[in-house]
C-alpha cells in the first residue's frame, strides 16, 4: 500500500516538473519565427512531450491503484535498485556525454535504463535498439536542427 502511494506520488512530482518545463520552454519565445525553427523550438517539443508521457504514466499509475485496491502486486525487491541506477546513469551520462562524445555516451545510457526497465535477455537486440535511438538523435540534432554534438574525435 505504500509503496503503491510513494509510486503515485513520484508519478505526481514528475508530472509536475514536466508541466513547469513546458512553462518556462513556453516563455522562451516564438519557437517559429521569419520562416525559420528558433533554439526555443526544441524545448518546447520536449517539455510537450515531457507532459504527455508523465502525464500517460500517472493515469497509468492511477488506474493501477484504484484496481489493486491499494495493495501491492509489483515485486518491491525486484524494483528497490532501479531509481539509484537511474540516478547513477544519469550522472554518469552527464560526465560522459562531453568527455566521450554523444553517439558513445547516449547509446550506452539509452543501454542501461532499457537494462533497468525490460526483462532480462536478448542483449543484443536491446544493444541494437540503443544504437538506432542514439543514431536518430544524431540525425534529428545534428542534420535536422544543426546542433553540432561532442564527439570522441574532436
Amino acid at each position: 500500500m505504500i509503496l503503491l502511494c510513494k509510486k503515485l506520488i513520484f508519478q505526481l512530482l514528475i508530472l509536475a516538473v514536466s508541466i513547469g518545463y513546458l512553462i518556462t520552454a513556453i516563455n522562451l519565445g516564438n519557437p517559429i519565427a521569419e520562416g525559420s525553427i528558433q533554439p526555443s523550438f526544441f524545448p518546447l517539443i520536449l517539455g510537450s512531450f515531457s507532459v504527455l508521457f508523465s502525464g500517460v504514466l500517472f493515469y497509468n499509475e492511477f488506474s493501477a491503484v484504484k484496481r489493486s485496491g491499494l495493495t501491492e502486486t509489483d515485486s518491491a525487491a525486484e524494483n528497490q535498485f532501479s531509481v539509484p541506477v537511474i540516478i547513477v546513469s544519469i550522472f554518469i551520462y552527464i560526465i560522459a556525454f562531453s568527455t566521450v562524445g554523444y553517439f558513445i555516451s547516449s547509446a550506452l545510457f539509452v543501454f542501461a535504463i532499457i537494462l533497468v526497465f525490460s526483462s532480462k535477455g536478448k542483449y543484443a537486440q536491446k544493444g541494437a535498439i540503443s544504437l538506432v535511438i542514439a543514431t536518430l538523435g544524431y540525425i534529428v540534432f545534428e542534420q535536422l536542427f544543426g546542433v553540432r554534438l561532442p564527439a570522441l574525435w574532436g
